[in-house]
């Protein structure tokens, strides 16, 4: 578990932003979360698209990486709120040596071994380092240019556009139901209580005197990427992954809600409780649900006896929170695919018993 201490001057602080190099950052990291279906940017394309490149201190950076990742590569937006990867990627160049040095040697103490085949073949980050700090950050700047020319520039108008529309959503969640309730929204490993932002993970880690954190929607990746910054010159930075896109036809001979669900299936068992079934189509808690749909969470209890009753949602304990998931029946029942596998077993990041696995990265 990551547990996060927020006080209130930085809860009221919590901004949203879209980034450039933070895009480009959760794609690069080793330990990235696996991409979103449809895009063309997993693991074993993106290390080609380095090679075609020759982006070779990329590549390096991608093979010795363990945990921490430099937070110089991956500036943030500054007060200008329209993002600039030019103006991040002048940022990366113009890093002071005492900071590119530091965040390094924390790099390299965590490092993985890197597989070399020829002391030519495959240079590491130390042979980068030795050119000097300075030579070092403008390299990385130039290849991240170039990866960003190569891979990202083509669709990044559809992916800024995703992301600023998801940060409209979280807007309009925060004016109706304030910003706890957006926070509970943006991932089911996410939520707040009780003065902590915590993410579930494997990891624990506990982060407290933290004075700024910035959330970055990001239509490439599945799961979440938190960097905390060791030395706490920088805020918390945590890309968690856009709302899914729902397609604005209707299919044809149906009018379907904007949740998708026939209302016949809302005139049988009630609008609410039609929302909350739909809404399991991934294992989410009582208190995500209720974030979600807006719902009360002892409502949300409710509709949640009635159809674990019925035998259309099955319940989890995982630790000391309790997952909720529409059945096989209910799936047909929503016109949705059952999300089994043809061993009848709930597909990635799932355990053999059917408990969720924490799917997040972190970096520090």
């Amino acid at each position: 578990m990551i547990d996060i201490a927020v006080s209130t001057d930085t809860l009221a602080a919590i901004r949203f932003a879209v980034s450039p190099l933070m895009q480009a950052g959760a794609v690069l990291h080793p330990r990235r979360p696996r991409a979103a279906s449809r895009t063309h940017l997993n693991g074993q394309q993106v290390d080609a698209a380095l090679r075609e490149r020759g982006l070779h201190l990329l590549s390096a950076l991608r093979r010795e990486i363990h945990g921490y990742a430099p937070d110089f590569l991956t500036p943030g937006p500054g007060s200008d709120l329209a993002p600039d990867v030019d103006v991040e990627l002048h940022q990366v160049a113009t890093t002071p040596s005492p900071i590119v040095a530091r965040q390094m040697n924390r790099v390299l103490q965590s490092a993985a071994l890197p597989k070399r085949t020829s002391a030519s073949e495959l240079p590491g980050v130390r042979d980068f380092l030795e050119l000097g700090e300075q030579a070092f950050a403008q390299q990385a700047a130039d290849e991240l240019a170039s990866f960003w020319q190569r891979r990202l520039a083509p669709m990044w108008p559809a992916l800024s556009a995703r992301a600023e529309a998801d940060i409209d959503h979280r807007a309009r969640i925060i004016a109706r139901g304030g910003l706890h309730t957006a926070l509970n929204s943006l991932h089911r490993d996410i939520a707040y209580d009780r003065g902590a932002l915590r993410l579930e993970n494997e990891q624990q880690l506990e982060v407290s005197g933290t004075t700024d954190v910035t959330l970055f929607p990001s239509t490439l990746a599945h799961s979440w990427l938190i960097s905390v910054d060791p030395w706490h010159e920088r805020g918390i930075h945590l890309v968690y992954p856009v709302r899914p896109h729902r397609p604005a036809h209707r299919p044809q001979g149906k009018d379907r809600t904007a949740e998708g669900t026939a209302p016949s299936l809302g005139n049988v068992i009630g609008h609410s409780r039609s929302l909350v079934l739909t809404g399991l189509d991934v294992p989410r808690t009582t208190t995500q649900l209720a974030a979600r749909h807006h719902l009360s969470p002892s409502t949300v209890s409710y509709h949640l006896s009635r159809l674990l009753r019925a035998g259309l949602v099955t319940r989890v304990r995982d630790g000391n929170r309790v997952y909720y998931q529409r059945t096989t029946d209910a799936d047909r029942l929503c016109g949705r695919p059952t999300g089994h596998d043809a061993t009848g077993r709930r597909g990635a990041g799932h355990d053999g018993a059917g408990v969720r696995r924490p799917e997040g990265v972190v970096s520090t």
